[in-house]
């Protein structure tokens, strides 16, 4: 049996890390707007101008909708704020990742599973058929609940790789990148779970930092580091966690932090 009880589909299909699209829609949507209103919007405002009508309807309902609308917070508002800071691209892709890989958990996984592993026995690149190999295996062990036909693995595999590309763990030729969260990176997700509502604790053991090869000890020192410069109080003993929230919003934390 498995440990978690995560079920992959085949969504990654719709589109790989298309960070200039996100940015392209962040940047025009407005909070609190349907999706169906905002797709609408988008197609008479040309917003997507190289799509066809099929293209955009499909990346506004299937990969924007899924990875920043469907979150219990409103992080499109976030990313808009940094942008407007000029928060490097490089936390900005970063933030992406985590919010493609809550939409997409055969990609967080592939990356926990399967990258970091290459990484630390160090191999030199992804292969093509590692995602295959690792999807054959999904389906073996019921994380992929019907069997999918050659096209579909090979074509999700493929997908799998531009997504490690695209968020800059490989390069083009897929050769292994050096790769680790920023330390916005970490104060930001350490803020967002906490304002989702997460305990101090569940903060600590969230499946998102399997992303950036951080488990509990690793996570700690890194934010009791980052503790230092003021953002927050972190008390951890190794059994018991308190931390000690300064900010009592995401906007308070984003304009703070920001500036």
């Amino acid at each position: 049996m498995i440990k978690n009880k995560t079920t992959y589909n085949s969504n990654l299909l719709k589109g790989t890390g298309l960070i200039q699209e996100m940015l392209v829609l962040i940047e025009a949507y407005t909070p609190g707007e349907s999706a169906q209103n905002f797709q609408k919007r988008v197609l008479k405002e040309g917003l997507l101008s190289k799509s066809t009508d099929n293209r955009t309807i499909d990346v506004v309902r299937n990969i924007f909708k899924t990875r920043f609308l469907d979150q219990k917070l409103n992080v499109t508002s976030y990313i808009k704020s940094m942008r407007e800071e000029y928060v490097s691209m490089d936390i900005i892709t970063q933030l992406f990742l985590i919010y493609t890989c809550r939409a997409n958990p055969i990609l967080a996984d592939f990356i926990s599973e399967v990258y970091f592993q290459h990484a630390r026995y160090g191999k030199v690149k992804v292969t093509a058929e590692d995602p295959k190999i690792f999807i054959r295996s999904a389906i073996s062990d019921g994380r992929i609940q019907t069997s999918w036909s050659n096209s579909t693995i090979e074509k999700v595999s493929e997908h799998i790789n531009a997504c490690l590309i695209d968020f800059g763990l490989v390069d083009s030729s897929k050769r292994i990148l050096p790769f680790r969260a920023i330390d916005f990176t970490v104060n930001y997700l350490i803020h967002e779970l906490h304002f989702q509502g997460y305990s101090d604790m569940d903060i600590l053991h969230h499946k998102d930092w399997q992303i950036f090869d951080l488990d509990a000890s690793s996570l700690a020192s890194v934010a009791e580091r980052i503790s230092f410069k003021g953002t927050f109080i972190f008390q951890y003993s190794g059994e018991i966690l308190k931390i000690g929230w300064y900010y009592q919003s995401m906007k308070e934390f984003i304009e703070n932090e920001c500036r």
